[in-house]
């Protein structure tokens, strides 16, 4: 009874019911977005975001069946952004050396600048048994796989008849940039990892690495 008496209180203090009908859902993911990011994942309940959306908790659950599966569809919401921006990435990429440091501060950030989205993220969709044919896995392998693209784009279609395959830099490339983000999480240093800076030494060690320089 307590929640819903939220709820309603939300909506006497004017908040305005996000979007029409039809765009209803992608206007009450931008309102938990904003939440999560401010109060936390824990912090944030399911009355909250009605609150703060305009709408009745009930009307609330005609969109999401709970509050797992609200944050589920936030994070593939914004990881969607991500891949679009690494197409983009691609697209106006001037040189190789450009696109990958672009690639790699999109994937940094997304853990330094997102903590609790990147948090909320492993426990809620890649630390699940059906990850494996999931719609995040597949938004973050169309993601990670600009990095072919990338390659392709600049004449290097093709494995290399020595060193690593594609598919091989492709993974160390965002491993080794995702460790270093959640390392300095884990840490509580996060505060101080330029992005930028990280992602311009980073492309510089795996380019000449794998003999791209």
């Amino acid at each position: 009874m307590a929640t819903r008496a939220r709820s309603i209180s939300g909506k006497e203090r004017g908040a305005k019911a996000v979007g029409a009908w039809g765009a209803r859902e992608n206007g009450i993911l931008e309102v938990a977005h904003e939440l999560f990011m401010r109060d936390g994942y824990e912090n944030t309940s399911m009355a909250a975001v009605a609150a703060a959306a305009g709408l009745s908790e009930g009307t609330l659950y005609n969109y999401f069946q709970n509050k797992t599966d609200l944050v589920i569809r936030a994070s593939l919401a914004a990881l969607e952004i991500r891949v679009a921006a690494a197409k983009r990435a691609v697209e106006e990429a001037r040189t190789l050396r450009e696109g990958l440091e672009r690639l790699i501060a999109l994937h940094l950030s997304a853990i330094i600048e997102d903590e609790e989205k990147y948090r909320i993220w492993l426990r809620e969709v890649r630390g699940v048994k059906s990850y494996r044919r999931s719609a995040g896995r597949d938004a973050l392998g169309r993601f990670a796989n600009q990095f072919p693209a990338l390659l392709a784009k600049f004449g290097l279609d093709r494995d290399p008849p020595d060193g690593p395959s594609r598919a091989m830099m492709r993974d160390m490339i965002f491993g080794g940039s995702e460790h270093i983000g959640f390392t300095a999480m884990i840490q509580r240093r996060a505060d101080g990892i330029d992005v930028g800076k990280t992602a311009r030494q980073l492309a510089d060690v795996y380019l000449r690495g794998f003999g791209l320089g």
